[in-house]
């Protein structure tokens, strides 16, 4: 398959409303889009680290930057017929997995455009829809969470997710607790306990939590054993798990019992599914998350949640959850009745494309087209 043409973009897609998390509130997401072509075909991916570095070391302008300058002119005019000849393209470069990916996701669109597959098949997926649960970000009015909540499990949401920060009281958490006795529930800390806070964590136990998400910080792989030593609840790694060595250090450690998969996080679709088949076989649960981004990373995020190891209803969102307008086609979608599951495609590569308009109005920065 030879790469005739890519172009990369960083876009800046304003929230409809601010997401609270232990990181702040956050008004707006940056992302970067990559599009590949290879004679008529064509395929689009995506990265959205943000708009600072705050969930990791990566952010949107620094990652446009280096797919711009140094990954786009190593695969334009060349011929990647297997996603190995594309990695090893790329092999000297530390780190920044979310520019891997954005180009990496835009290969695989690509190879399904040309090959007349969807993503889904790439990444292993076998469910024609996947489930999904609900993800409320912190709240200071308890009162005002639990119509969320309760509104989420009357329309069948099949689990809750709650982000946790210092100011999260466990008052609040048990009033959640006892106003749903039978529910599905987890909180996502983001990173900001230490090991000072380990007995404070482990007052969540008696909660009956399918998991405490990423407590500590990214590199406290020994925290993390520590704390789940005490817990009965599962500890769940998101920012810890960056490649498929940090699971298996995780392992080697015992610091989790569940595993949030991001494409972004680990450098895209085939680094995200081994390191969801490593934890099927290890016996961990396993959960795909995503970076709030356009349906173009989207859809790579629900390919994942189609596989057999994806155990858990997936952090998956149509883009009016979160934005006033989409900044691509085809939105995820989901069957008539069914809320809280999503329709996986069958259509090839990724159906999702950037609309020119949004491009233009939300655009930062754009690579223009690169040929050779």
């Amino acid at each position: 398959m030879h790469i005739d043409s890519a172009r990369a973009l960083v876009v800046r897609m304003p929230l409809e409303i601010p997401w609270k998390t232990s990181f702040g509130a956050q008004p707006d997401i940056d992302t970067v889009v990559v599009r590949l072509t290879s004679g008529e075909a064509a395929g689009w991916g995506e990265a959205a680290p943000g708009t600072w570095p705050l969930f990791c070391g990566e952010w949107g302008r620094a990652t446009f930057t280096l797919v711009r300058d140094y990954l786009l002119p190593r695969l334009v005019g060349a011929t990647v017929d297997d996603v190995d000849q594309l990695t090893g393209r790329f092999a000297e470069v530390r780190g920044n997995t979310f520019a891997r990916a954005a180009v990496e996701t835009a290969w695989w669109a690509l190879r399904g455009a040309v090959d007349g597959r969807p993503l889904s098949h790439y990444a292993g997926g076998t469910r024609s829809t996947v489930p999904a649960g609900a993800d409320f970000d912190i709240h200071a009015d308890t009162d005002e969470l639990l119509g969320k909540i309760a509104g989420a499990l009357d329309s069948g949401c099949p689990r809750i997710k709650l982000k946790m920060g210092r100011q999260t009281s466990l008052d609040q958490l048990w009033r959640v607790r006892r106003a749903f006795p039978d529910a599905t529930l987890h909180v996502d800390c983001n990173a900001t306990f230490t090991r000072d806070d380990i007995d404070h964590l482990a007052r969540l136990d008696p909660l009956g939590l399918a998991m405490i998400e990423q407590p500590l910080g990214e590199d406290d792989f020994l925290g993390h054993a520590e704390l789940q030593r005490r817990l009965d609840t599962p500890v769940c790694l998101d920012e810890s798990i960056r490649s498929r060595h940090h699971l298996e250090l995780a392992l080697d450690l015992g610091s989790c019992g569940f595993v949030n998969v991001k494409p972004g996080r680990v450098g895209g679709l085939r680094a995200a599914a081994e390191i969801g088949e490593l934890a099927a076989r290890a016996g961990l649960g396993a959960v795909v998350g995503n970076m709030l981004e356009s349906p173009v990373g989207t859809h790579v995020c629900l390919a994942l949640a189609s596989c057999p190891w994806a155990t858990y209803p997936a952090d998956l969102f149509p883009a009016e959850r979160f934005f006033a307008r989409p900044l691509a086609s085809h939105d995820i979608a989901s069957p008539p009745g069914r809320p809280w599951e999503f329709a996986v495609p069958t259509t090839p590569g990724n159906p999702a494309v950037p609309f020119d308009d949004v491009l233009s109005a939300w655009l930062l920065a754009d690579s223009g087209e690169v040929t050779t």
